[in-house]
Formats: C-alpha cells, sequence, structure tokens
C-alpha cells in the first residue's frame, strides 16, 4: 500500500479497479485516498475524447468499501484528455444533478487547453452543495480537497462585476440552456456599457427562440401522441369489431354445423325407413315368390316365373347395398348371409358386406355418413343377431361364408 506525497494518507489500489475502455484504447483506473477521495485516472500514450463518464463506478466502489452516506471527494486526472462527447458531459451533469451518494466535492486536474472551455462550462452548472474545482496539478488538486474538509476554502466564485463573474455567467447560461434544457431564466446580465453586453443580448435571442422551439417541439410530441392514441383507438376498435365478428361467424358455423348434423340425422332416419320398407317388400315379394312355387305349372313356366322372381327382389337389392357395383361373388355372399341370417337388415347387410371385403370401421364410417363409433356399436349388434360369442371374429365368420359360397 502507498502514500499519497501530498496528504500522507494511505492510497488503496485493487486489480478489479481498472477497466480496459473497449473503445477508446485506453484504461480508466481508480484508487481510494484515504478514506473518503476517489482517485480517477485515464491513462493512455495517445490523445482520448471519452464517451461516457461511467459513474456507476463511483456508486459500486461506495458501497465496496462501506462508504454509503459518509462525505466522499472525487479527484479526476483528465492529463490525456483533448475532447468530449456530448454523452460524457450530459453523464457529467446528472452526477452534478443526482446526488446518488453523499459526493460533497469534485476537483478536476491536468485539463489540456483544448478541452478547458468544456470543462469550465460543466463546472458551471455546480451548485453550492456540489462545488466543481479546477486546479493545475494533481498536488493542487489533493491540496484543494484537504483545505475543503478543513474548512479553508478560498473563493471558487469571481466577484461580481468582474470579467471572470461574467465570463462565468455566460458560460452557465449556455450550459444550463444546451445540458439542462432551460430557457426560462436569465441570469447576470452585464451593464449596457460592458464590451460583454452584445453577447448576453444574443444569448437573450438564442433563448428565446430555442424556448420557442422547445415549445413547438413539445406540441408536436403532444400532437403526434394524441394522434396515435386517436389511430390506437381506431385500431383497438376495428379489432374489437373484427373480434365480434369472428365470433358471430364461429356462431353461425356452429348453428350451420347443427343444422346439417340434423339433416343428416333426418336422412339418416328417412334411408332407415326407405330400407325398412324394401326389406318388408323384399320379404312379400320372397313369399310370393315361395307361393308360385307351389302352384301347379308346366316347368318351363316354373323356372320362367322363379328366375324373374329372383331376379327382382335379390338383384336391385344387392346393388343397394353398396355404393359401388356388385361382383358375382359379392351377389352370392350376400344372397348366402341373408338366407342363413333373415334377421338382418339393409344396412347391415352391407356393413357385412364391406367388413368381408375388409374395409375399416373408419373407411365404413366415412361411406356411410356415420360415425366410426356409430359403426362399431353396429359391428358388436351384428355379432350378436349373428350368434357369436366374444371370441368368434365377425371378419372370420364372415370370410368363411363367402368361402362356402364358392
Amino acid at each position: 500500500m502507498t502514500q499519497c506525497p501530498v496528504s500522507g494518507l494511505s492510497v488503496t489500489e485493487k486489480d478489479h479497479w481498472s477497466f480496459e475502455h473497449r473503445q477508446g484504447n485506453y484504461t480508466r483506473k481508480y484508487s481510494l485516498i484515504g478514506n473518503d477521495i476517489i482517485h480517477v485516472q485515464e491513462l493512455a500514450d495517445h490523445d482520448i475524447t471519452p464517451e461516457h463518464l461511467y459513474a456507476a463506478d463511483f456508486s459500486s466502489l461506495v458501497a465496496e468499501e462501506n462508504l454509503t452516506g459518509n462525505p466522499v471527494f472525487v479527484l479526476m486526472d483528465c492529463a490525456p484528455v483533448t475532447g468530449l462527447e456530448f454523452s460524457y458531459k450530459r453523464e457529467f451533469t446528472n452526477l452534478l444533478t443526482a446526488q446518488e451518494f453523499a459526493l460533497r466535492l469534485i476537483v478536476l486536474y491536468n485539463i489540456e487547453p483544448s478541452v478547458r472551455l468544456q470543462f469550465e462550462m460543466l463546472q458551471s452548472l455546480a451548485t453550492d452543495k456540489l462545488p466543481v474545482i479546477i486546479a493545475g496539478s494533481y498536488e493542487e488538486g489533493v491540496q484543494a480537497i484537504l483545505d475543503f474538509k478543513s474548512g479553508n476554502v478560498t473563493g471558487t466564485k469571481a466577484d461580481a462585476g468582474t470579467d471572470q463573474a461574467f465570463r462565468n455567467a455566460f458560460l452557465g447560461e449556455v450550459s444550463r440552456m444546451i445540458m439542462l434544457r432551460q430557457f426560462d431564466t436569465q441570469g447576470m446580465v452585464p451593464p449596457e456599457n460592458h464590451a460583454s453586453y452584445p453577447y448576453f443580448q444574443i444569448l437573450d435571442l438564442i433563448r428565446h427562440d430555442m424556448k420557442a422551439l422547445e415549445d413547438e417541439h413539445q406540441q408536436n410530441v403532444e400532437r403526434i401522441e394524441q394522434e396515435f392514441r386517436v389511430l390506437l383507438a381506431s385500431k383497438n376498435s376495428l379489432l374489437d369489431e373484427q373480434v365480434e365478428q369472428g365470433k358471430k361467424n364461429e356462431q353461425r358455423f356452429r348453428e350451420e354445423e347443427s343444422a346439417l348434423l340434423s339433416r343428416i340425422a333426418t336422412q339418416e332416419i328417412e334411408a332407415t325407413r326407405i330400407s325398412t320398407a324394401n326389406a318388408e317388400k323384399n320379404a312379400a315379394l320372397r313369399s310370393l315368390c315361395e307361393m308360385i312355387e307351389t302352384l301347379d305349372l308346366d316347368p318351363a313356366s316354373r323356372e320362367k316365373v322363379s328366375t324373374q322372381c329372383a331376379s327382382l327382389f335379390e338383384t336391385s337389392d344387392k346393388a343397394a347395398l353398396v355404393n359401388t357395383e356388385l361382383t358375382e361373388t359379392d351377389s352370392v355372399f350376400l344372397s348366402r348371409l341373408q338366407k342363413k341370417h333373415p334377421n338382418l337388415n339393409q344396412r347391415e347387410l352391407r356393413i357385412s358386406l364391406m367388413i368381408k371385403l375388409d374395409y375399416h370401421s373408419r373407411d365404413i364410417a366415412r361411406s356411410l355418413g356415420l360415425s366410426t363409433r356409430g359403426i362399431e356399436s353396429i359391428r358388436y349388434r351384428l355379432h350378436k343377431k349373428i350368434g357369436l360369442d366374444k371370441h368368434n371374429s365377425l371378419k372370420t365368420y364372415l370370410t368363411n361364408l363367402a368361402a362356402e359360397s364358392l
């Protein structure tokens, strides 16, 4: 641990208190003189124009050293700095006005002539609660802090009415307009016979114009915000209408779906009625043909009548069982199934044929306009009506029956 050559206080340095600047190719180094003076150095072998003050680093160091609430002083070495970016000046201004920790004094030293005016403009924003002193060297900077702490402070403000006082007032006016955007107040003004008076007149004109521009800008912002609110309300209203229309469409689709399902159910009932009527007519036709068989007719007439009857109640009915042309094998199978199980209706015969043809329940349901669960229920009833026990497969039974028909 080293000692400050001016104050004799110990100097604390830590590795993580040094930061490589990513863009400016320089290093910022912090150290603590005694327990309350933060020393900041910009280390570089070339001129630099810093973009940021990194005031948050001050707060971190204060917190790390448990200095929160205690008076803190900042000593800044500005040796390699030859220019300041606006973002740096804005952050310096924020440091003067925010007061995030108990900062009591800022001392700047080793300021190059090319950047001195910019630092003096920042100095003009200082207040009595947080003054800014510009010193020539490290030794002068440390001594200024020691004097400030002891209360032995020489005047940092120029005497009223002097050229330096008017210069400082001019810098303060400009800084407040640029950095704080304050256009309403006017500070010290020299007498009309003073050489700087015309400059203050020009500054006053600039302040009024900038105030007008600021007001115009604010009005434009408010107008744009109002237009945006109106546009947003319009879009929200349109969106609400679209959502409401979507709900109405959804309700209409549900109603149409319900109507279609109801219509399908009605048609299904009608189809069942027609199928039942056809079955009854076929049964009557079969009985009629059986009665004709018992009549005393010559063999040729009997054969002719029997053939005609068979074609009436078999061919048309078999073709109606599926929506495709029946093969001869299918017709034989249906005839045998109907004779063996006369209690099966037209739909059950049709489904039996499709099961025998290895149609999946899903495909059968799609062909007949029924649900897959409905087809499974019909298959279950077929299983019982045919008289199969639970260990026998309906598909196997129908396949074997078709084989017997060959």
